[in-house]
C-alpha cells in the first residue's frame, strides 16, 4: 500500500474533475474518446499514464493548468459545494490559495482538479475571483463562456444566479423545454402525482432542492473521528436527536465549569428536591451511624489485590467512612479549587441532608402504615368491645335467671311448668351462654325432685306412655347429644358426669319402672312390661338404661319365676310368657335354658305317648335350644317312650290297632330323621317281618299281601320313605313275597312291578337348572345323634375334665361375668361359654377359640 501512495504521489493523480471539454461534448454522439490502453484497463487508476500525460499533458480540449503536485499534498482533494454560491462574488477563504504555492509554480499544469484554487494569470491576482457554477475549475474572465444557459443548467445542475436551484428554479428556467417537441409526459406525471410549481417534493412537501451536499473533512482522520459530517443545510432539512451527542455536550460543558482560560461559561447548578431526593432512596442504603472510628483502630486489608488500610472494622464489608473518604479526598489534586477538606465537609454535609431526608420520609411512610395499623385495631377492638358488652349484658340476664331459679328451688316454689319455661328461655335466647357454661348441667339438681314428684302416682303398667311428652321437652333442653355414645357404656357411678337428660332419666323414670318390676309386675303376664319398654325407646331411653333394667332387673325376675315355674301345674306355658323377651334379651336367657330343660325331663318322666300335650309343650323350643340340646333332650326323655309304645304294638294282617303308630307319626317334625328312622329300623320293622313271615306260611292270595304291603307303604310319611333304608326294608320283603307266592298266577309280575318302582326312587334327582343358588349342605343328623348318645356333657362340663387330666386350675370367678355368664379361670386365662363356643379374654377382648388352643395356653 505504501508503494502504491508512493507512486501515486510520483505521477500524476487520476482527474475527475468536469472539464470545460465535458460540457461541450456532453450530449455529443460524435464525442472524440480516450482510448484506455490496456494497462489502463488492467489496473485501473494505478496504471501508469502515458508518455504525453508524464509530461505534463492535459485532456483535450482543456485550458486549465491542473494544480501543483506539492499543493495536492499538502490539502489534499478539496471538494467544492457548487449549489451555494453566487456568481460574481470574492471567495475570501481561498485569497491566500495562489500565494502559498509560489514557490511551486513551475509545477503547474494545465490539467483541471476538484476545487483548484489556482487562477490562471498571477497578474490578475487582483481581480475578483469568479467561483465556479458546476464541478471543474473556475474560468477565467477572459475565457469565453458558453450562452447556452440549458447546457450550463444541466453540466452542472446549478445555475450561476444567486437563488439555489430547486425544483421551481429548474422547470422555470427551460429545463424540460424540449417537451414541446414530445408528448410531455414528464410533467404531467409529476403533476397527476400531485406536484405543484414552486413546492416541494413528497406527501408533506418535505423534499429538499439540494439532496447532495459535499463537506471537507478536517485533516486526515478516519471517518467519523472529527465528529458529524454532515452540513448545516442537512441538519435543518434532515434534523434529528443524537442523545449521543446531547451527553458529550454536557459533560464538555461540565468540564469547562473550572476552566480558568478560555470564554466564561455559565457554571449550571443542578437542584433536586425532597420529591426527587425520596424517590431516588427508596432503594438506597443508608449508613449507618457508627462510631468506631474513634477508636482510631487500623485495619490492614489484605484481601484484595493491594494492601489497604483501614480505619476501622466496618470498612471491610466495602462501605466507606468519613475518614476514609476524608483521606481519598486529601490525596486527591484539585487543578481549580485546592480546598479538600472544604469540598469534603460539604460533601459530607451534602450525603447527610439526603440520609435525613431519606430517613425521614422512611420514618413518615413506617408511621403512616402503623398509624393504619392502629386504626385497624381500633375498629377491631370497638367491635370485639360491643360484642364483650353484649355478651356481659346478656350473661348478666342469663345469670338474672338462674338467680331467680335458685331461688324458687330454695323457697321450694318452683314448679315444673316455670323450671322448663326458664331453660325454653334461656336455650332460645342466649344459646352461647347456653353451651359455654353448661347450663344444661344445672337441670338435675333443680328438675330431678319436681318429675320425680310427677311420676310420683304414675303406674308404668297401666300407663305406659304417661308423662312422655314432659320427657321428650326435657330432653330436647338438656340433652348434650354428643357424649351419647360414651354413655351407653358408662355406669351411674362413673367418674365422668352423665348427661343431663341421662341423668334426669336415671334419677326418675328409670326409679319409677324399677319399683313396678320389683313390685306389683309378674312375669308370667309380660305384655303390660313390654308395652312400656316399647313406648319408651330409643333414644328417649338412653341404651344403657334399658340394657341395665333387662340385665340386672328383669332378668332376675324372670330367673326367679323360672325356677318356680312346674310344668305340671301350671295352667300357662312357659314360652307364652318367656319368648316375648327373645328379642330383648337376646343370648341372656341362655342362663335359665338349663332350668327349663331340666324341669321339663321331670314332667316326661312319667308322661305316655298317647298325651300329645308333651309335644305342644316342646314344639315351640325347637328353634330356641341348640340342635344339640333339643336332639338330647328329645333323645333322653321321648325316643325311648315312643320305642316302648312300638314294641308294644301288635302288627297282624287282620284288625290291625294303629294308635300307637299314630302316636309315633305326631313326633315326625319334631323328631330329626335319623332318630325317627332309627326307631322304625329297632321296634317296627323287625315286627313287621315277623309278621309278614307268619302270614306267608298260610299262602295267603297275593292280592290280599300286596294290599296290606301297600297299606303299610302309605302309613309311611314321604320325608321317610324315601330314605335308603326304608326302601331297602320294602325291596326286601317284596322279594321274600315273590318268591314264597310265585306258584300263583300273575303274583311274580305284580311283585316285580312293585320291585321296578322302588328301583325308580333309587334314581338320583335331576340336576339343579341353571343359575338357581346352591343347594345348602342338609345336617348330620348321624353325628349329632352319635355325638348325643356318646357325650351328654356341656363344654364346661368337657373342659373341666380336661383341665384335671391335666392339672390345670378350673375354678369359677364370682362376681365376674361376660354377657350375663359366668367367667371361670382357667390356669392363667379367663374363659366363658357360649353355646358349647368357647371364648377366652385377650388383649382384643373376647375371642372364640378351640379347646385344644385354650388347653395349650392355659
Amino acid at each position: 500500500m505504501r508503494s502504491a501512495i508512493k507512486k501515486m504521489s510520483d505521477n500524476e493523480v487520476e482527474k475527475f474533475e468536469i472539464t470545460d471539454y465535458d460540457l461541450e461534448h456532453e450530449f455529443s454522439q460524435n464525442r472524440p474518446g480516450r482510448r484506455q490502453t490496456k494497462e489502463q484497463q488492467i489496473y485501473g487508476m494505478w496504471a501508469q499514464d502515458s508518455g504525453g500525460e508524464e509530461e505534463g499533458e492535459g485532456n483535450p480540449g482543456s485550458s486549465i493548468p491542473p494544480p501543483s503536485r506539492l499543493s495536492v499534498l499538502r490539502g489534499g482533494l478539496n471538494f467544492v459545494s457548487g449549489g451555494i454560491q453566487q456568481a460574481g462574488k470574492k471567495s475570501d477563504a481561498k485569497k491566500g490559495d495562489g500565494s502559498d504555492d509560489s514557490e511551486s509554480e513551475s509545477e503547474l499544469t494545465s490539467r483541471p482538479m476538484f476545487g483548484a484554487g489556482g487562477a490562471a494569470d498571477s497578474s490578475d491576482e487582483d481581480a475578483p475571483r469568479q467561483l465556479p457554477t458546476s464541478f471543474g475549475s473556475k474560468k477565467s474572465s477572459t475565457q469565453p463562456s458558453f450562452t447556452s444557459s440549458k447546457r450550463q443548467d444541466i453540466a452542472g445542475m446549478r445555475k450561476g444566479g444567486g437563488r439555489s436551484s430547486g425544483a421551481s428554479s429548474l422547470l422555470g428556467s427551460g429545463l424540460g423545454d424540449w417537451e414541446k417537441y414530445t408528448s410531455g409526459i414528464g410533467s404531467k406525471l409529476l403533476k397527476k402525482m400531485g406536484f405543484e410549481e414552486g413546492k416541494g417534493l413528497g406527501k408533506n412537501l418535505q423534499g429538499i432542492s439540494t439532496p447532495v451536499e459535499a463537506n471537507k473533512r478536517k485533516g486526515k482522520g478516519a471517518i467519523g473521528y472529527y465528529g458529524s459530517e454532515r452540513s448545516e443545510r442537512s441538519l435543518k432539512d434532515f434534523p434529528t436527536h443524537d442523545s449521543d451527542e446531547e451527553e458529550k455536550e454536557k459533560f464538555k460543558d461540565l468540564l469547562q465549569q473550572w476552566k480558568k482560560t478560555g470564554g466564561k461559561k455559565k457554571i449550571k447548578y443542578i437542584y433536586k428536591s425532597a420529591e426527587e431526593v425520596i424517590q431516588e432512596g427508596r432503594t438506597k442504603k443508608l449508613k449507618p451511624t457508627d462510631d468506631s472510628h474513634i477508636t482510631k483502630t487500623k485495619v490492614i486489608d489484605m484481601t484484595g489485590p493491594e494492601t489497604r488500610v483501614l480505619s476501622s472494622y466496618h470498612a471491610i464489608a466495602g462501605q466507606k467512612n468519613f475518614v476514609d473518604e476524608y483521606e481519598e479526598d486529601k490525596k486527591k489534586k484539585y487543578e481549580h479549587f485546592d480546598l479538600p477538606e472544604l469540598l469534603h465537609n460539604l460533601q459530607i454535609l451534602l450525603e447527610k441532608c439526603e440520609d435525613d431526608i431519606i430517613r425521614n420520609a422512611r420514618t413518615v411512610e413506617r408511621e403512616s402504615d402503623r398509624v393504619v395499623h392502629l386504626t385497624h385495631e381500633q375498629e377491631k377492638y370497638e367491635t370485639l368491645l360491643e360484642r364483650e358488652k353484649k355478651e356481659l349484658e346478656g350473661l348478666d340476664q342469663a345469670l338474672a335467671l338462674v338467680e331467680s331459679l335458685e331461688t324458687r328451688h330454695k323457697e321450694q316454689t318452683l314448679t315444673l311448668s316455670e323450671a322448663t319455661s326458664i331453660f325454653s328461655e334461656l336455650k332460645s335466647d342466649y344459646q352461647k351462654i347456653y353451651n359455654t357454661f353448661e347450663i344444661p348441667y344445672l337441670a338435675p339438681t333443680y328438675i330431678t325432685p319436681l318429675l320425680k314428684e310427677l311420676l310420683r302416682t304414675w303406674n308404668p303398667l297401666a300407663q305406659p306412655a304417661g308423662h312422655k311428652e314432659v320427657f321428650a321437652t326435657w330432653q330436647r333442653l338438656v340433652e348434650v347429644g354428643d357424649s351419647q355414645q360414651q354413655q351407653q357404656q358408662q355406669q351411674p357411678d362413673g367418674s365422668v358426669p352423665l348427661d343431663p337428660y341421662h341423668h334426669l332419666v336415671w334419677e326418675t323414670w328409670a326409679s319409677a319402672v324399677r319399683s313396678a318390676i320389683m313390685g306389683p309386675w309378674e312375669p308370667r303376664d309380660c305384655s303390660p312390661l313390654l308395652a312400656v319398654l316399647e313406648a319408651w325407646n330409643v333414644p328417649l331411653v338412653p341404651m344403657w338404661i334399658q340394657a341395665h333394667l333387662l340385665q340386672h332387673v328383669i332378668l332376675p325376675r324372670i330367673t326367679r319365676a323360672v325356677q318356680n315355674w312346674n310344668p305340671l301345674q301350671d295352667t300357662v306355658p312357659i314360652h307364652t310368657w318367656l319368648h316375648p323377651w327373645l328379642p330383648l334379651l337376646v343370648d341372656n336367657l341362655q342362663s335359665v335354658y338349663p332350668v327349663i330343660r331340666q324341669k321339663l325331663s321331670a314332667a316326661l318322666v312319667h308322661w305316655h305317648p298317647n298325651d300329645r300335650s308333651a309335644k305342644m309343650v316342646l314344639q315351640p323350643w325347637k328353634r330356641v335350644f341348640s340342635d344339640i340340646s333339643m336332639t338330647t333332650l328329645l333323645q333322653t326323655n321321648i325316643q325311648p317312650k315312643l320305642e316302648s309304645a312300638l314294641l308294644e304294638m301288635a302288627i297282624t294282617p287282620h284288625n290291625q290297632n294303629l294308635d300307637p303308630w299314630h302316636w309315633f307319626l305326631d313326633w315326625d317334625d319334631l323328631l330329626p330323621p335319623q332318630i325317627t328312622l332309627d326307631i322304625m329300623e329297632r321296634c317296627f320293622f323287625p315286627q313287621w317281618y315277623q309278621a309278614l313271615g307268619a302270614w306267608l306260611s298260610s299262602n295267603p292270595p297275593h292280592q290280599e299281601v300286596i294290599a296290606w304291603y301297600k297299606g303299610w307303604r302309605d302309613l309311611i310319611p314321604k320325608s321317610l320313605s324315601n330314605h335308603l333304608q326304608v326302601r331297602q326294608k320294602f325291596q326286601q320283603a317284596l322279594e321274600v313275597c315273590s318268591r314264597a307266592l310265585s306258584y300263583q298266577l300273575g303274583a311274580s309280575d305284580q311283585f316285580n312291578l312293585l320291585l321296578a318302582g322302588l328301583d325308580k326312587l333309587n334314581e338320583p334327582p335331576p340336576p339343579p337348572p341353571l343359575g338357581s343358588p346352591p343347594q345348602q349342605r342338609s345336617k348330620d343328623w348321624a353325628d349329632i345323634i352319635s355325638s348325643a348318645r356318646r357325650e351328654t356333657l356341656s363344654m364346661r362340663e368337657v373342659v373341666e375334665r380336661r383341665c384335671q387330666e391335666r392339672g390345670i386350675v378350673f375354678v369359677p370367678m364370682p362376681d365376674r361375668k361376660h354377657e350375663a355368664r359366668p367367667v371361670y379361670r382357667c390356669g392363667k386365662l379367663n374363659v366363658s361359654f357360649n353355646k358349647n363356643i368357647i371364648y377366652v379374654q385377650t388383649e382384643r377382648g373376647w375371642m372364640p377359640k378351640s379347646l385344644t388352643t385354650l388347653l395349650d395356653d392355659a
